[in-house]
């Protein structure tokens, strides 16, 4: 009787953490209608993701970084929130990355190191979408009413990895927050997407 007690207490044991298990990936992946805001830490995202089919968006972990470049700043936390938009019937991917500083940043100073770079390009850099060592492309691009930029990346494939970023909490030159959208699809359907972002600061 005890034998069987104690077998029961492991089977409900089990089943609980299946259950919070699910629970946990449930929170993660999300099925959005068209246009519908998705919380990526300090911001809600609003992309139009089924112009380009049927999707699943996936909340990824989030992670911290340690930010060096600049010594004067030696409180500088930078946190990354990740999504991923995966569709039926292809491998093409969009991600979405929403970058979190502990301080308003310049957004239109270079930033010095092996070569001279924005912060945006900086930023772009720092997320995991983007390759290392690859070759691009860089120009200025609105997103929701913010100077942006984006990034056509050499990826060695027939279409090249399309990677924008903009400041929604942009003012006077200054952001903390950086919202990163890259999309391997091509071009027409990665300018549509891009163009349907809208972001609120929570």
């Amino acid at each position: 009787m005890r034998k069987m007690k104690t077998r029961n207490m492991l089977v409900a044991l089990c089943l609980i953490g299946l259950a919070i298990t699910a629970i946990l990936a449930s929170d993660r992946t999300v099925l959005l209608a068209s246009g519908e805001p998705f919380q990526l830490g300090p911001a809600n995202v609003s992309l139009n993701l089924s112009l380009a089919g049927s999707y699943i968006l996936e909340r990824g972990e989030s992670s911290e970084l340690e930010h060096d470049y600049d010594k004067q700043n030696t409180d500088f936390q930078y946190s990354i929130y990740p999504a991923t938009a995966t569709y039926e019937g292809t491998a093409n991917q969009v991600q979405v990355e929403v970058h979190e500083m502990s301080i308003a940043r310049p957004l239109d100073e270079q930033i010095s190191g092996r070569r001279q770079i924005s912060p945006l390009v900086h930023c772009i850099e720092q997320s995991d979408m983007m390759p290392r060592r690859a070759d691009y492309e860089a120009k200025s691009y609105p997103i929701d009413g913010h100077e942006g930029i984006l990034l056509t990346i050499d990826t060695g494939e027939n279409n090249p990895l399309y990677v924008a970023a903009y400041s929604p909490d942009e003012k006077d030159g200054l952001g903390s927050i950086i919202c990163i959208i890259g999309s391997d699809f091509p071009w027409e359907t990665t300018e549509s997407i891009i163009d349907s972002a809208k972001t609120q600061i929570t």
